[in-house]
């Protein structure tokens, strides 16, 4: 369970839930709790939610956050606008379907420049 489904479940705040898992997990690591998976936050903005066992073990992994990934995954959701604007740009017929066409397939009309 993640730390708000544990607060919610004993009907006590968030922050108190939060600073006895940190508490017991610092004083003690591996021995109460560990981390068994994240899993994507939906809704809101930030890093992965940890769903943690009461059971004892090492933590698992957590995924990588680079700068790199976040721009390659803003690209492929906002794909289609992005090429819709280029077209736009360029001063050709853009439509909704412009950008959904994998890059390596398209047709780009020739411009003044070639």
């Amino acid at each position: 369970m993640s730390v708000p489904e544990i607060a919610e479940h004993l009907g006590l705040a968030r922050n108190v839930i939060n600073t006895c898992m940190t508490t017991a997990r610092k004083n003690h690591p591996g021995k109460f709790f560990r981390i068994l998976r994240y899993r994507p936050q939906i809704g809101v903005s930030g890093r992965e939610t940890p769903i943690y066992s009461a059971s004892p073990g090492p933590d698992a992994p957590r995924p990588v956050f680079d700068k790199a990934e976040g721009r390659r995954s803003h690209y492929q959701r906002n794909r289609a606008r992005l090429a819709a604007e280029r077209y736009r740009r360029r001063g050709t017929e853009a439509t909704w379907l412009s950008g959904l066409m994998p890059l390596a397939r398209r047709n780009y009309p020739p411009t003044a420049r070639t």
